[in-house]
């Protein structure tokens, strides 16, 4: 295949397959291709394309799709394109290439080869196996074999799954750099193994695998969780393929032996204890004496379907060096990191052999200076490391806990430890950055990196109310508020996808299912398959999705014939300020009680913004009758929300609290006739009655920026995003906040100071002074039509796109208003420049005028990096 220069002015890259570039062990049928495209010219499009799939790559080379060739297909689309070649085979890696033509019809060169490789058939012949007297939960057991490859290894592939958590070890190496694997998942329906390229950790001769097994999410996990009840248990099958091209296969079987190892102790709460003094060197390479280890017993499978992980695998992503070491009580050391953070603490210690070292972690410290661990509730957030007595020194860090934390106490430490003894390990679901906010307000530039900060730490194998405390559960009403700010902050696409597969609309775990058809619960899920679709062109996830999510809203339809949801059934606006006496100042303790907020007012409201959502799912899949039975279900919900809440002078909903009139302004469902009193009261509301201050739970404060935005008043958000005193985000910071809050106040009776449910107004940082929204999915089309509220003089959005870089930065002065945007190839935008009483606007000779009036100039430019100034 020729891949110098090619005739059109596009060159093709950053290919991927299932969003994932060159997945390893996937079972999708039609996998889903996309990729991105580069010109130095602007306003170039993709007038078509040729995708060849082969199975090596010196036949894609030579221009041959051995497997499939789809010819020219005259069609713009760069993301989400199905394979549709004949079936796929198990195991095989494939390897392909795109093509593209220019807009005036001219050939690009070939793309660099990318790849994906199809997870194994089947187990063959592979058992799962325990430990054989395993009567207890006490412990990480260590299981081994040996084997024995008789020629030089082509390749190998480690498939594996192990119960709680996992720890797979080839000849004295760890395999692959995931941890707290496997993903949490329902287990009796859903398990997710892991694939491994381990061709370079096998050797011709003797070979040894080992496995270290985790409690994981057990018994001790909340019950609001996904929870693994049975043995500690795996079932692994290596797969060698040798020069002769002959393959062998290892599997677990009775065959194996366990023992005891170092881990006394583990539980994803509680923390670990390592007694380095009982490890068994060498356990985990070949000529290890096993002889008084024990023989495996196998047991049944875990009952859940057994399917290739394709999440977004959980690593140590950054290492952290504290910032500060005190010595609050002798021997008691205090390490800040200087950001909360979801993870562990590495310890760095040489001592006698013997020697206990504690380490206890927490968000906050008291005033002297000691952890205040409030916030842990009854989380131990302990690790305890028995040292070996290495006179080089010795290293540890947990492998099967993990914690929500900023400060790390030590005692037991021999000696006086330094500032580099601790480090921060944080861990989260290596999603990569895709968003940017950069402005000229330093409080909100902290809002934005608190909320993303908040985001990661509470992004494992799934979403988690908090790293903190004894939950760290799937937050369904959480992610609803905030995931609109996740897709365009990090490349969220199978990571969502997962949850969607674990916890679908309609259902709800088992301890929780008389939440399983609220809409302020469940219903996120519906709002989250839409918002994939729009952010990545994700239309397969739609398809399986839209069962379910019609299911959700048509038995919701049914059940509540009025459309108007009680009082007394669900969450509402979950979280607002409490503003009693003891809470005047932020430091007061409210219950978890006062968390409720216009249950029926916020349900009835998201059960709009669902059908609607639905409306548009059915309508981009084909489904043209669904798409209007949902409209006129969202229209009929739309009136009987209106006839209930509107106050009959139609200026305010309901109570008139501020989360009252900031829902149906951002869905777009205040009369139009009423839209100028109901805006001009809640503007009243937050500025005199709030002073300046929002008075909003998730859902509200996730909106607000929104219908401020609608109304024209971005003035009033900065107000109340520039509050430094209770209540607020200002509040939070100016109390050393570096991730938000599950609650306004400072404490409570239930708090952690790590919630990521507050973090959906970054949302409105991209779409509202930004200005970026895709018009149609996956940013074939987009509008950036930033707002320009007083005191803000720049703001600076990035957004990485499936098609590539979207950019709004823009600077008021006085004088003059520039607007700089970045359109990616094979994208379209309007644009909207904010004018003043007499503005003149400067555009690019290119950008085609789609009208001027009083307030905005519209244009519509094609890809390129375009500059507008209104002066």
């Amino acid at each position: 295949m020729t891949r110098g220069p090619g005739a059109a002015r596009l060159t093709v890259g950053a290919l991927c397959t299932d969003h994932t570039v060159n997945p390893l062990g996937i079972d999708n049928p039609a996998p889903a291709l996309g990729w991105q495209l580069s010109s130095p010219f602007d306003g170039e499009q993709q007038s078509g394309y040729r995708i060849l799939v082969a199975g090596s790559p010196e036949l894609l080379d030579r221009g041959i799709g051995d497997v499939w060739d789809s010819g020219r297909v005259d069609d713009a689309e760069s993301v989400g394109v199905s394979y549709a070649g004949p079936a796929l085979e198990a195991s095989r890696r494939y390897y392909w290439a795109v093509q593209v033509w220019d807009s005036r019809g001219a050939p690009s060169a070939w793309s660099e080869a990318s790849w994906w490789e199809m997870a194994a058939a089947d187990w063959k012949g592979a058992e799962w196996i325990s430990p054989a007297t395993e009567d207890s939960r006490q412990g990480a057991p260590l299981l081994r074999r040996e084997f024995t490859v008789e020629r030089s290894v082509v390749s190998a592939r480690a498939t594996v799954y192990g119960l709680g958590f996992y720890e797979l070890r080839l000849n004295g190496l760890k395999v692959g750099d995931r941890v707290l694997t496997p993903a949490s998942t329902p287990y009796d329906r859903l398990n997710l193994y892991d694939t491994y390229d381990v061709t370079e950790q096998l050797r011709t001769g003797e070979n040894a695998v080992g496995l270290w097994l985790g409690n994981g999410y057990g018994s001790g996990y909340n019950r609001y969780g996904f929870r693994w009840l049975g043995p500690r248990q795996a079932i692994v099958l290596l797969e060698i393929t040798l020069t002769d091209g002959s393959r062998t296969t290892v599997v677990t079987d009775g065959g194996w032996k366990w023992s005891t190892g170092p881990i006394v102790a583990d539980d994803i709460y509680n923390g670990e204890y390592y007694d380095a003094r009982l490890e068994q060197r060498g356990w985990d390479r070949p000529g290890y004496d096993d002889s008084r280890w024990e023989p495996v017993r196998t047991v049944p499978a875990p009952g859940g379907d057994l399917v290739p992980a394709t999440l977004p695998p959980i690593r140590v992503v950054q290492t952290l060096l504290p910032v500060e070491l005190t010595e609050p009580e002798p021997g008691r050391f205090v390490f800040d990191l200087g950001q909360n953070i979801a993870g562990w603490p590495q310890l760095q210690v040489r001592g006698q052999r013997g020697t206990v070292v504690r380490l206890r972690t927490a968000e906050e410290l008291t005033a002297s200076g000691l952890l205040d661990t409030a916030t842990n509730r009854n989380a131990a957030a302990t690790d305890t490391y028995v040292l070996a007595g290495d006179r080089s020194g010795e290293t540890y860090e947990p492998r099967f806990a993990y914690h929500g934390f900023r400060y790390v106490e030590v005692t037991g430490y021999p000696g006086r430890p330094s500032l580099d003894s601790i480090r921060g390990r944080v861990v989260h679901a290596d999603v990569r950055s895709t968003g940017h906010f950069d402005s000229s307000n330093d409080l909100l530039n902290r809002i934005w990196r608190n909320n993303r900060w908040s985001i990661l730490n509470n992004s494992m194998s799934i979403p988690t109310d908090t790293p903190v405390r004894d939950e760290r559960t799937p937050p369904a009403m959480d992610v609803q508020a905030y995931h609109d700010a996740a897709v365009r902050e990090f490349g969220m696409a199978t990571f969502y996808a997962n949850y969607l597969r674990a916890l679908p609309p309609g259902t709800a775990l088992p301890s929780d299912a008389p939440k399983a058809q609220l809409p302020d619960m469940a219903g996120g899920q519906v709002t989250l398959a839409w918002s994939l679709y729009e952010q990545y062109g994700d239309r397969q996830v739609l398809e399986q999705t839209y069962p379910l999510m019609k299911a959700f809203v048509d038995k919701n339809a049914r059940d509540r014939p009025s459309h108007i949801w009680p009082a007394d059934q669900g969450f509402g606006d979950w979280c607002p300020p409490e503003r009693g006496p003891e809470t005047n100042d932020g430091m007061g303790s409210p219950t978890a009680g006062d968390c409720f907020s216009e249950v029926s007012l916020v349900n009835t409201a998201l059960s709009y913004q669902q059908a609607s959502n639905l409306a548009k799912a059915a309508q981009a899949l084909g489904q043209s009758a669904d798409a209007g039975r949902y409209a006129a279900l969202a229209a009929a919900i739309k009136a009987a929300f209106n006839a209930h809440f509107l106050s009959a002078d139609r200026t305010t909903y309901s109570s008139g609290r501020q989360v009252t009139s900031i829902l149906p302004i951002a869905f777009g469902m205040v009369p139009d006739d009423a839209l100028a009193e109901v805006g001009r009261q809640l503007v009243e509301t937050i500025l005199v009655k709030d002073a300046g201050h929002l008075d909003t739970g998730i859902f509200g404060t996730r909106y607000l920026i929104d219908a401020l935005a609608e109304l024209g008043r971005l003035d009033v958000a900065m107000t109340v995003l520039n509050q430094e005193t209770y209540p607020g985000f200002g509040f939070e910071i100016a109390h050393g906040a570096t991730t938000p809050w599950e609650q306004w106040t400072y404490d409570s009776s239930m708090e952690t100071h790590d919630h990521a449910m507050f973090a959906g107004i970054n949302a409105s940082l991209y779409t509202k002074l930004g200005g970026i929204e895709p018009t149609s999915p996956g940013y074939r089309t987009l509008r950036i039509a930033p707002q320009v509220p007083p005191g803000l003089s720049h703001v600076d959005v990035t957004i990485e796109t499936v098609r590539g870089r979207v950019a709004s930065s823009w600077v008021s002065t006085e004088a003059d208003f520039t607007l700089t945007v970045e359109i990616p190839v094979n994208a379209t935008a309007s644009i909207e420049v904010p004018l003043r009483a007499t503005s003149h606007v400067q555009a690019p000779s290119i950008a085609t005028s789609a009208g001027i009036d009083r307030d905005v100039a519209r244009y519509v430019v094609p890809a390129g990096r375009w500059t507008f100034r209104s002066t």
